[in-house]
């Protein structure tokens, strides 16, 4: 019988700058086989002045459990916006509902989303950053220059699909015992005409976190 809730590190991949970004492949051993075992967290841990120089408190990272294919839809994200394609694609974001995960860290949903920044002590260089945000709390940013950017796009697209194969090879998946009645045949829903509240709360969040960001220091210029 599967050991339910024991997590094995599969890979991990890591960008340390003024704070840590970091990629895992994680394992987490199922009873329904219908489940997925393959996952990915992402993981941004901020830096802190520590006595022997500079380094990342993980007490207080942001931790965000996702799926294969929403890594591989982040490094498309990324490279679109340092194309400058970002009104083709609008604003990416990936947005957990941590109420609802056993990996629950407290203080409600966590959200990333990558946005194209410029480096003031560069000339207003071009820079890509990614935006982390838990609750309340204020949102977190790491940034990159653009071939860094890319790189980590590769990167991410790498591990999203290895993710991908792992849970492939695992070989034909038994379906989920019991019957199962649609309940939408006969009242089929109606395509709503406008955002829905919880979409709604979420975009207003980000617009606050982040004209907050914006209007302090910038960390990354």
């Amino acid at each position: 019988m599967a050991q339910q809730g024991k997590l094995e590190n599969i890979f991990s991949y890591s960008f340390p700058a003024n704070h840590l970004l970091q990629i895992s492949i994680v394992k987490q051993a199922v009873e329904q086989t219908y489940k997925k075992e393959f996952f990915c967290f992402i993981t941004l841990a901020p830096g802190v002045q520590g006595q022997q120089g500079r380094t990342f408190d993980f007490t207080n990272r942001i931790t965000m459990k996702v799926e294969g294919h929403q890594v591989t839809a982040l490094a498309h994200a990324i490279r679109a916006v340092i194309r400058g394609q970002d009104a083709m694609i609008g604003q990416f974001s990936i947005y957990v509902d941590s109420s609802k995960s056993q990996f629950n860290q407290g203080g409600g949903g966590k959200s990333l989303i990558v946005q194209r920044t410029q480096n003031q002590k560069a000339n207003n260089a071009p820079m890509l950053t990614f935006f982390f945000k838990a609750g309340q709390s204020p949102a977190l940013g790491i940034s990159m220059n653009p071939p860094m950017g890319l790189a980590a796009a590769d990167i991410f697209e790498f591990i999203g699909k290895k993710c991908l194969e792992l849970e492939f090879a695992r070989g034909p998946i038994g379906a989920q015992t019991g019957a199962y009645e649609n309940p939408n045949i006969s009242t089929p829903q109606q395509v709503p005409s406008r955002p829905s509240q919880e979409t709604q709360n979420v975009t207003n969040n980000f617009s606050g976190a982040f004209d907050a960001f914006n209007g302090g220091d910038n960390p990354f210029g």
